[in-house]
């Protein structure tokens, strides 16, 4: 660094000197030493690439789509879940006659396995009904369907397949925008272990249940294995597949 001056008389000053020794001005340092700052540490966070998304839409799209009729198949949602009423859904190849026959097999034998007995609540709460709704459940594949409830107002009972489901449920419970030929059992206040066997080849079958006015259901719905080894019902309804 070099020399310093008193910048009121010229005076040579000392390195670091606040006064002038001769005539006691003030001295301000031209070159002010800064205050060192020990700088914080901040992680550097790697920035990921972005992903494209829209290979993916679709698949979303076609995951949703899944969920919903999931959720449509649910035993102990209440009915009216499409308000579209006014809309048709037609069905290419409707069920004939022949597809609702029975196959010729021998019925699964008690005991059965409940797979419906609430709403929500514990059994003896039973499932509120209304007249302009219903209830449904998936029948599995495979297995033999037992219906078996008691009501305070008839219950009528219908299977439809999948695809007769939606016709249903668009029309907000329209039998008339059924296509083709479906069971169903008569309404009454009780069933008693009525089997369903369309269901021992075919995964495309729904049971729904109907009320006359509102009023509440106690369902004791059962199912057990009974495989029948080959198509059946619909499923095996020429041009299903």
């Amino acid at each position: 660094m070099g020399q310093s001056y008193c910048p009121n008389c010229g005076t040579s000053l000392q390195q670091q000197a606040v006064y002038c020794p001769n005539c006691g001005t003030k001295i301000t340092s031209p070159h002010p030493q800064l205050q060192q700052v020990t700088p914080s540490y901040y992680p550097t966070i790697p920035t990921q690439a972005p992903v494209s998304t829209g290979p993916y839409k679709a698949v979303i799209g076609i995951l949703l789509v899944i969920i919903i009729i999931l959720a449509v198949l649910s035993a102990t949602s209440l009915g009216h879940l499409l308000p579209l009423t006014g809309n048709h859904y037609s069905l290419p190849n409707p069920p004939n006659a022949q597809s609702v026959q029975p196959p010729n097999t021998p019925t699964a034998q008690p005991p059965y396995n409940t797979i419906w007995n609430a709403c929500g609540g514990p059994p003896s709460q039973g499932c509120n009904m209304t007249s302009n709704g219903w209830r449904e459940g998936t029948v599995p594949d495979t297995y033999d369907y037992f219906v078996s409830f008691t009501s305070t107002v008839p219950i009528r009972v219908y299977f439809f397949t999948l695809g007769q489901f939606v016709q249903y449920t668009v029309c907000n419970g329209d039998l008339t925008c059924v296509s083709g030929y479906y069971s169903s059992l008569s309404a009454a206040t009780s069933q008693s272990s009525v089997p369903f066997k369309l269901a021992e080849g075919c995964a495309d079958y729904v049971a729904i249940y109907v009320a006359s006015s509102n009023g509440v259901m106690y369902p004791n719905i059962a199912v057990k294995q009974n495989s029948a080894g080959f198509a059946t019902g619909y499923c095996a309804q020429v041009g299903t597949g």
